[in-house]
């Protein structure tokens, strides 16, 4: 799990609008190959601009909703593994 925590009802509901619109324009790809020439381009065209759409308004609605470059880690800085200090476990603190 996340340190951010589960994920909210809307970033669910936008994480199923993301997925569907890939999903949409992953079958209109496999059904335009496998039906071959015979395929009628404008639609499956038109199907795969559907999901690209969606998928297109799923990420910006995401990142206006999340706003995920507000909530990083920083490398540089330790996590706190629930440990409060070296005088703890015996050890002198750093200096003494």
């Amino acid at each position: 799990m996340s340190a951010r925590g589960k994920l909210t009802h809307e970033e669910i509901a936008l994480a199923f609008l993301i997925g569907g619109g890939f999903t949409l324009m992953m079958i209109a790809g496999g059904m335009g190959v496998a039906v071959g020439e015979e395929a009628n381009a404008a639609t499956f065209g038109m199907l795969f601009l559907l999901g690209l759409v969606a998928f297109i308004a799923g990420v910006a609605i995401w990142m206006v909703v999340v706003r995920p470059w507000t909530q990083f880690d920083d490398i540089n800085v330790p996590k706190d593994a629930g440990h409060h200090g070296a005088e703890q476990h015996g050890e002198p603190a750093a200096g003494h």
